[in-house]
């Protein structure tokens, strides 16, 4: 019973790392979910609900409820962190997901894994790398700030969790959305929550049930897959910018170290408690 309580508080504070790192721009929701083991249970209860719930119904509450405390409760912090070094922030959240990689190559290769198992990985790392270049060095692109923009947000973070590696905070702010929003979540200001809500429902209705149908189809080949998603969006995502003496490289060193140590210590304890 005792371990059974810490495992869902580790999944109440799991939830909440991946709210409030949804937000930060270059982290992806979804990469944090693989990272915690919690990427197919959500698939599962978005595309098959019921079945879910019954199977892993407090397990996803517990999450769930830490993610709504990170993402909303948590948006006025994320935004004063910001504010004031993005750069240990950023690579505190950079240093959560390297320490979760030995766990993701483990479970990756459950159903078995070949030489072909690498291309994949490499494949995902490219198509990743790839496109987050592309949308770096391109001209942020301003839409406003009307119901349709932020309908537009709520996609972009529905997506930023159902395809793992995917930042919807990079991309908005390429658009000129990001800080409006996340102003506007942190007032609780009902012109920005209700449309980025019905825009993440909408989109997670549409999308969840198709890549889980993927996901479970070709496990292995998905898994592998995401593992170079992963690498790729850390990559992409140092905030090079911010590491330009000996001592801010020292500290951001020390701030990836301590994330990964803290993030691989958690994994390995919660599955002690399973």
């Amino acid at each position: 019973m005792k371990n059974s309580i810490f495992k869902y508080i580790f999944l109440f504070f799991k939830g909440i790392l991946v709210g409030f790192g949804a937000i930060m721009p270059g982290i992806s929701g979804g990469t944090l979910c693989v990272s915690f083991g919690m990427y197919t249970p959500l698939l599962n209860v978005m595309s098959h609900p019921v079945k879910a719930i019954r199977t892993d119904g407090l397990k996803l509450l517990f999450f769930i409820l830490g993610a709504g405390v990170g993402f909303i409760g948590l948006s006025g912090l994320a935004g004063w962190l910001m504010s004031v070094n993005s750069t240990v922030v950023i690579l505190v959240f950079i240093g959560f997901i390297i320490g979760t990689i030995p766990e993701l190559w483990k479970a990756a290769g459950e159903r078995g894994r070949n030489k072909f198992s690498y291309l994949y990985t490499a494949g995902g790392f490219a198509v990743l790398f790839a496109l987050l270049y592309f949308l770096k060095n391109s001209d942020a692109v301003n839409i406003g700030t009307g119901f349709g923009a932020f309908f537009f947000c709520g996609i972009m973070w529905a997506l930023s969790f159902i395809v793992p590696g995917l930042s919807s905070s990079t991309l908005l702010v390429f658009f000129g959305i990001y800080e409006p929003m996340l102003v506007g979540i942190s007032k609780f200001t009902p012109s920005v929550i209700l449309p980025l809500a019905v825009g993440a429902v909408v989109c997670l209705i549409l999308v969840s049930r198709v890549v889980n149908a993927i996901y479970e189809k070709w496990h292995s080949q998905v898994s592998h897959i995401i593992i170079g998603v992963v690498i790729a969006s850390m990559i992409m995502v140092i905030p090079f910018d911010g590491l330009t003496s000996p001592s801010s490289i020292a500290v951001g060193a020390l701030s990836v170290v301590g994330g990964a140590a803290v993030s691989y210590l958690a994994g390995r304890l919660t599955n002690n408690l399973k």
